[in-house]
């Protein structure tokens, strides 16, 4: 199976290390917008346009299915996208934020993501809908991406930002924090420390699982498995989060799952690559 992801930049490789850890061998083709990102401010017309542009990168490479790592276009753009691409199996993180929630106890259920997430409401519509025992509280946090997608590594620089998205999320109690952007996987450590006593869950990990347990519905991969990582800009950046994020990125011990349909219609440019032979964590050529 070739399976097709993309993301305003570097967050969804987050992603991508989720499902190469579960399913490295098959194909993976990773489109990282960094000539645009981030598109958490965007207007949802911009992020719909940008979107259809990166899904038109996968689609020449013929993918069997579509991931949409990033969570500010699940949001407004993938109507849009399924629309547009009809016979695509399209998948985003919105599917599976629902059942990661469900079976963990806890009344107070926080929400962590960009400005444009938070203000679509459709991640915490699913929360409620989920939970509708829990209080949800949605914060955005738009500072963040900016930062990654630079390469800050300087916790002193994130601690201010961290602190004043947090901290109002510590005092109140919560006892979930969904990590609504998939760029936030990449300072996790860091806003674990200002919750200590929340469980961070990042969707990604229970996507990934769910598409490895029903995997035999795709085709199967002629290869050992490869990743390839296009860029709008700098694919150097992607091949250096890549290697590192690669290596980093943990899969949740034990998870439990609902049902998550993959989401596909009824039926009736100067990017830059660097391909990688293996799709195995950890291992570039």
């Amino acid at each position: 199976m070739r399976i097709g992801m993309y993301d305003s930049g570097v967050g969804g490789l987050t992603v991508l290390a989720a499902f190469v850890r579960h399913m490295p061998e098959h194909d993976y083709v990773y489109f990282g917008d960094t000539l645009h990102a981030p598109y958490g401010d965007r207007t949802a017309e911009e992020v719909r346009a940008l979107s259809l542009a990166a899904v038109k990168q996968l689609v020449a490479r013929d993918i069997d299915l579509l991931v949409v790592a990033c969570n500010t276009s699940a949001s407004v753009a993938v109507d849009t996208l399924v629309d547009h691409y009809p016979d695509l199996p399209v998948l985003t993180l919105l599917d599976a934020v629902g059942p990661a929630v469900q079976h963990f106890p806890g009344g107070k259920i926080a929400l962590l993501a960009t400005r444009r997430t938070v203000e679509a409401g459709v991640f915490e519509a699913r929360l409620r809908s989920a939970r509708p025992d829990a209080a949800v509280r949605s914060v955005a946090a738009p500072a963040l991406v900016p930062l990654i997608e630079r390469g800050v590594k300087d916790p002193a620089v994130y601690g201010p930002f961290l602190d004043s998205y947090l901290k109002p999320l510590a005092t109140w109690g919560a006892e979930v924090l969904v990590l609504g952007c998939t760029h936030y996987p990449l300072i996790a450590d860091q806003i674990q420390s200002r919750v200590p006593h929340t469980l961070l869950i990042d969707p990604a990990n229970h996507l990934a699982r769910h598409v490895a347990e029903k995997q035999d519905a795709f085709p199967a991969s002629s290869s050992s498995g490869s990743v390839t990582l296009l860029a709008s800009g700098d694919a150097t950046v992607l091949d250096a989060f890549w290697k590192s994020v690669s290596s980093q990125i943990q899969t949740e011990a034990s998870e439990e799952y609902d049902h998550i349909e993959l989401r596909r219609k009824p039926t009736t440019s100067g990017t830059k690559a660097v391909t990688h032979g293996s799709a195995t964590p950890g291992m570039h050529p």
